[in-house]
């Protein structure tokens, strides 16, 4: 078993089952977040996503556990968020205006401009230099202020983030959980702090 334990931020939504499946496959202890004091003092804390912003938000703000995820960060500890967890991170949403996000990363979420092409944008799609085939589902994309944080994009319509890293703090648009051998080497990379390359 790894040393490393994955906290995983349960808000009632999201894709909490696949991501549960992929760290346990991946061998990392496990435990499940639904109060700030699950949030234990160490470890990697991880925000998987599927749903809608606002509501997501506003569980995790009711809970206290939001404040919890924003102490680990500013203490160094690496947080990770998948999808709708990515964009948590971030102020604000066009999905929910008014409802603010976790602040951990500076810039906001907005509505992927597709060109005319479906939304959501689900499926796979190459991302980063090496055109790794990684699983999407997704509607909504962040636009960091810190353009250097952008780690590898991709495209549907327009180019966008696809992977953004600062400090401790990591982001992946696609679902790593979902996206076969490339996606959980991924994920294990991030959840033992080691460097991401796409």
């Amino acid at each position: 078993m790894k040393s490393v334990t994955a906290a995983v931020i349960d808000y009632g939504a999201g894709n909490l089952g696949n991501a549960r499946r992929a760290i346990e496959e991946l061998g990392f202890p496990l435990k499940l977040v639904r109060e700030p004091s699950d949030v234990s003092a160490d470890g990697t804390v991880l925000l998987p996503g599927v749903g809608n912003y606002g509501a997501a938000m506003e569980t995790i703000n009711h809970s206290g556990v939001a404040d919890a995820i924003r102490e680990a960060a500013r203490s160094g500890r690496r947080v990770i968020g998948i999808c709708l967890g990515l964009q948590m991170l971030f102020s604000t949403s066009e999905e929910a205006p008014g409802i603010p996000g976790l602040g951990i990363l500076a810039g906001r979420v907005r509505r992927l401009h597709s060109g005319g092409r479906p939304l959501p944008h689900l499926g796979w799609g190459p991302v980063g230099t090496r055109g790794t085939p990684l699983y999407f589902a997704h509607s909504f994309v962040v636009d960091p202020e810190d353009r250097s944080t952008i780690k590898a994009t991709a495209e549907w319509g327009e180019t966008f983030p696809a992977l953004v890293e600062n400090g401790s703090v990591v982001g992946f648009q696609f679902h790593p959980e979902r996206s076969g051998d490339p996606g959980l080497e991924l994920l294990r990379a991030a959840l033992n702090g080691q460097p991401l390359n796409l």
